[in-house]
């Protein structure tokens, strides 16, 4: 269970005040995965601080997933591993598709459920308002896979670290020496002290 939620203080609170906490713990936890998000496009094109928060403040959370999954695909030497990512970019992407029904749509505490009722509405060939009802579960259950999925991208930063490596490794030392001495020169070359900002 998420951090902070508990289903019998939930289960406390008055049903429209209830909605109101349901939501905004979505909102909250599917905003820290995005920042997950962010940080993994950060790792892959190596940018940091300001340099991420450049790159990712103004794009949507769509393109931030198509983003993310061609970079994984075109830089990940593992394939596997690039394959595991993809399927949780796919996910969040998912999140995101349901993050823009808990945003955008009018809601109250319902009453066939302990959770949220959602005013949904559909308007692409036919006009359909299909019944959208979160439990207190429901709720729960989103936001342990929303986390689940933020952990598992963070991971994006040790596998780079790894392919990092294993290319200092790889290339030819700038000096005399080689081997580890070549790894620390190559690693020295990287960084070009220009301060990365507050992130």
């Amino acid at each position: 269970m998420s951090l902070g939620l508990s289903k019998n203080d939930l289960l406390e609170l008055n049903p429209d005040m209830r909605a109101f906490a349901l939501v905004g713990a979505f909102m909250g936890y599917f905003a820290l995965m995005e920042a997950g998000i962010n940080a993994a496009l950060g790792e892959v094109l190596e940018a940091k601080g300001a340099r991420a928060a450049i790159i990712t403040r103004n794009m949507t959370f769509d393109d931030k997933i198509k983003t993310l999954r061609t970079l994984v695909d075109f830089f990940i030497l593992d394939k596997q591993k690039a394959a595991e990512f993809d399927e949780l970019a796919r996910r969040a992407r998912k999140f995101g598709e349901m993050r823009n029904i808990v945003a955008h749509t009018a809601f109250r505490g319902s009453s066939k459920s302990n959770g949220v009722e959602f005013f949904t509405m559909e308007a692409n060939s036919k006009l359909k308002f299909p019944e959208t009802d979160w439990s207190i579960d429901d709720f729960l259950k989103h936001i342990d896979t929303i986390n689940g999925i933020e952990a598992g991208l963070g991971s994006i930063e040790s596998r780079m670290s790894l392919q990092r490596v294993a290319r200092a490794l790889m290339e030819k030392p700038k000096g005399s020496l080689g081997g580890l001495f070549g790894l620390g020169a190559e690693f020295m070359a990287e960084d070009d002290g220009v301060p990365t900002g507050i992130l």
